[in-house]
């Protein structure tokens, strides 16, 4: 997050409200990738994924854009910001009564989880999604 942005993120008291006004898209899209992961909604690229990576112990769900986008590069920004990140992991982690895990994959691939992956587990994930591309 470049340090405009994150002052108007980060500068009051109001963080969450600051990010869905900022980043209105992306907060739409992991709000969208919260519910589908509890929800188990089927994705095409998910289930390439699993079929390459095998059964695992843990729940995930991983999406894929096609191109990079203004949704991908914001994203890429409120998820590479550790601090945006764990605010809105707790965000929908209380709205959703659930315990959820964002993270970025391979260019422009979104993996949702009930917990933090090791590199152990994510990097079957990243190789697969990598290779699908």
């Amino acid at each position: 997050m470049d340090c405009q942005t994150a002052r108007q993120v980060y500068l009051t008291d109001t963080h969450v409200k600051n990010i869905r006004s900022r980043f209105p898209n992306a907060f739409a899209f992991l709000a969208q990738q919260a519910q589908a992961f509890l929800d188990r909604q089927p994705d095409r690229f998910d289930q390439a994924v699993k079929q390459i990576v095998g059964e695992t112990r843990f729940p995930y769900r991983v999406v894929h854009q096609d191109e990079k986008t203004q949704l991908s590069q914001d994203i890429s920004e409120l998820l590479g910001d550790i601090t945006s990140r764990l605010l809105v992991e707790r965000h929908f982690s209380e709205k959703l009564g659930h315990t959820i895990f964002f993270s970025t994959v391979c260019c422009d691939g979104h993996i949702t989880t009930d917990r933090a992956l090791t590199l152990e587990e994510v990097l079957p994930i990243q190789c697969a999604a990598v290779t699908l591309q």
